[in-house]
This record gives C-alpha cells, structure tokens and sequence, in this order.
C-alpha cells in the first residue's frame, strides 16, 4: 500500500475488512495518471450510505439521497455508493438514482474517460473506456454517446471547456460535434453553476484555449455579451489572482453603458460588482492620461493593477504603469486610507461650531486630498492651521 492518500486508503481498508469493494475514483485518479498532487480525494464502494454511516463513527449526510456521505477522520472524505442514474428530464441532475453493485456500472455514467477510471488501495488502475490512454494523447472525450451524457447533464459541456482550459487538452472530435449540436441545453443549467465555470476558465492555465473553445463551440451564444472581439485578447489574461478580475476584463469588452445590469444577469455579488465598477472607472480615468496622485489612493492596489493591464491590453492604452511602480507610488502617500487621518467628522464640527450637515464631507473630502497631495501634515495643529485657513469665516 503507498502513502498517497493516507486517509482514503483507511477509509478503503475499513470498508474491505467489513466485505465491501472500495475505489478511489475522479480527478485523484486522472491527476495520479497525470503525475501531479489532487486537491481532493473521492471513494467509491457498493456499499450503500446507510452500510458506510454503520462502519464510521462520525459522518456527515451531504447528499445521501444521491449516495453520498462524508466520513470524517483527520480530514474528511467523501463516499459514493455505486450508482446508476435514471433519466434527467431537467438536463441537470437525475430524476432518481439507483445504487448498483456493480463498479463498471458506476463508472460508464462518469462524464469524461479520463474522469471514469477507479484505482485500488495498491494503486491498481481499473479502466474500463481508455481513459488512462486518453490523457496520454491528452484529449476529452466523453464516456460513451457524447450526446447522452450531454443530454444528461448539460453542464458537462461548459465542464469540457473548463478541462481543456485547465490541462491544455483537445476535445475528442465526437464530443466535440456533440457540444456543438446540443450547446443550446446549457440554458438548463443555472446561471450559478455557469458562473463557478467561467471563473474556473478564467484562472486556468491556458485561459486563451478555453475561450476560444467556448466561442468555437457555440457555447457562448447563449450568454449575453462580446464573446468575439476581444476574443484573441484572453491569451494574455492574467487574473492577478482574483476571479472577479475575469469579470472586470470581460465588462471592459462590452459596449453596453449599463455594465450593472450586465454583471447582475451573471449572478456576481454585489463585493464583485462593486469591484468591476472601480476597475472600469479607473481605466477610464486612465484613457485622459497618467492618474493624478489622489486617484491613486482612492483606489486599491489591485485595482490600479488590473486596470492598468487591461487598459493597455484592450484599448493600447499608452500610459506605462507597472505593477511595481504602482506599488511604490501608493507607498509614497503620506496615508493609505482616510481613517488614518488623526482628526475626525467631531473635531471639524467643534472647529466650525456648526452641526453635522452637507459641507461636512466637503470638507473632509478637501483634508483628505490635501494631506493625500502633500500640502499638510497629517498632524492635528497642521490640519487645524489649514481648516481656519480654508473656513476661516
């Protein structure tokens, strides 16, 4: 037995030693093939949910209609019971799902060949449909009839995408024929599921092949948007480590005024939607000429990042920032935010002798640019000098 997976092949060993077949199966198994780490480690066993709770102390039913539950050890591990799904009049998820015995059974209903291969504790491969020689010529294909398994789960189409964006991988000519005929039925899937694929896209190695994949197989008709003229652009994407900045470049693309409206349709949050707004508006501050000292500061770092990239990425935007100087010119701000102002909204009004009103964010704003520009010390006798200066009435 190796020591791959240590807690997997206990759970394994638990389940054999009460007379049960157990696999790991999924993207463990096509990493294992492919020579990286998994992030995650999944069981399959012809032992039913009711048969794993019995043999494991703590569980965690997370989907046990559908077969599954979690056994919690050191780490959490999730066991599916053989299964065999029935038809799926949503194109989504099974109507109902029969539990089988049979572990070729389980596997033929997988999406992909390289997703269907099971292996033993002992690291025996179990391939049934030629995944293993798949990923060697590294191609997608799917488990069977393209067109069923599309038909099933209509998600599985975008998914192809995603791979083949993450693994620098081919699709199989049939399936992709398939996604081709059938990329109308990604309408069935939620606009959610959608989303967590594009961003897995959009921060995948290979983001240009994805893309472009997602606009040759008709896939991308279905969503609103420019999906064509900034398409060869996606090759020089770099998310910067923040999914939402795929939402940013990809706002930054359209030629809709109302790009709000536009993300909502995604589902994005409102923190993503906030964030998309301020990539935009510093870009356009860009297009007039190098940001003035105070609208750096009123934008974060990551912000002045994307849009600088994507301005001159989209638009050859001219004005050379990189993420280095944009660093030491935000370092170079007396302050990086307002709350570090020493005198605050009450001192102004005890200053002024006046209550709360309009002109007092007037007259932050006005302090706050002033010690952001270097014109006063951010000292409360400095600023006090500067306020009867300015208000002096």
């Amino acid at each position: 037995m190796k020591n791959r997976w240590p807690i997997a092949y206990q759970v394994i060993e638990q389940l054999e030693q009460a007379g049960f077949e157990a696999y790991v199966v999924g993207g463990a198994v096509r990493d294992f093939i492919r020579e990286v780490d998994a992030n995650d480690v999944d069981i399959t066993t012809n032992a039913t949910p009711i048969e794993v709770k019995q043999l494991f102390k703590h569980t965690i039913d997370v989907g046990i209609e559908h077969g599954t539950v979690l056994v919690v050890l050191d780490e959490t591990i999730e066991v599916t019971t053989f299964r065999s799904d029935a038809t799926y009049s949503d194109f989504r998820r099974p109507d109902h799902v029969e539990f089988v015995r049979s572990l070729q059974e389980d596997l033929k209903r997988r999406d992909f060949t390289m997703n269907a291969m099971a292996l033993t504790k002992s690291d025996e491969l179990i391939d049934y449909f030629g995944g293993q020689k798949d990923i060697e010529n590294r191609l997608i294909r799917a488990v069977g009839d393209p067109k069923k398994r599309f038909s099933e789960d209509a998600l599985r189409m975008l998914r192809a995408v995603r791979f083949s964006a993450q693994l620098n991988f081919s699709l199989q000519e049939c399936t992709l024929d398939a996604i081709n005929s059938l990329h109308a039925l990604i309408e069935h899937v939620s606009m959610e599921r959608v989303k967590v694929e594009l961003e897995k896209i959009w921060t995948s190695t290979y983001v240009g092949r994805g893309m472009q994949l997602f606009v040759s197989s008709k896939l991308a008709i279905n969503f609103p948007g420019d999906w064509d003229t900034y398409l060869e652009k996606w090759n020089s994407f770099n998310y910067f480590g923040n999914a939402a900045n795929g939402w940013a470049f990809f706002s930054l693309m359209q030629k809709s005024d109302d790009i709000n409206a536009f993300i909502n349709f995604y589902k994005c949050s409102n923190a993503e939607k906030s964030y998309v707004k301020q990539v935009s508006d510093a870009v356009e501050l860009l297009k007039k000429g190098h940001w003035t000292t105070y609208e750096i500061f009123q934008f974060k770092e990551d912000v002045l990042i994307a849009a600088a990239n994507y301005g001159a990425l989209l638009f050859g935007i001219s004005v050379s920032y990189t993420n280095e100087s944009i660093q030491q010119l935000k370092k170079a701000i007396p302050i990086s935010s307002s709350k570090e102002i020493v005198v605050n909204g009450n001192d102004i009004m005890e200053w002024k002798q006046q209550k709360r009103g309009p002109w007092l964010k007037d007259v932050i704003d006005k302090m706050t640019e002033a010690i952001v520009n270097g014109r006063v010390a951010n000292n409360r006798k400095s600023i006090k000098e500067w306020f009867f200066r300015e208000y002096d009435e």
